[in-house]
């Protein structure tokens, strides 16, 4: 199931890391690089109104009707690497955060142009 949610005060920390991550992060490249409406993939420990840490998936997309679709397949990868119930956030990021979260954390997904 999909829940939707504001990012209002979301700050983004740095790359997300680890060999868990890595697997992760290869997998996702693979299954959402299949979309050609995703431009760059990232996975960050973030911090939400100042408070809340966490760790989400922040994807640049150039349509966002391909949004549900794409968090589907994000979320279908991570469950089948990890335990099913375990969900992972996803922002989609609008050209401002792109630039903002590329500052301390290079993508794992690139298309290039």
């Amino acid at each position: 199931m999909i829940e939707q949610f504001a990012t209002p005060g979301i700050r983004f920390l740095g790359e997300q890391d680890g060999p868990a991550e890595r697997r992760l992060k290869e997998a996702l490249a693979v299954v959402l690089g299949l979309d050609p409406s995703l431009i760059r993939a990232y996975l960050a420990r973030v911090l939400c109104d100042g408070k809340t840490a966490g760790v989400i998936l922040g994807l640049l997309t150039s349509d966002e009707e391909d949004s549900e679709k794409i968090a589907a397949q994000a979320g279908k990868t991570s469950a089948a690497m990890f335990n099913a119930r375990a969900q992972i956030d996803i922002v989609f990021l609008n050209h401002a955060q792109d630039a903002e979260i590329a500052k301390v954390c290079p993508p794992f997904f690139a298309r290039n142009a």
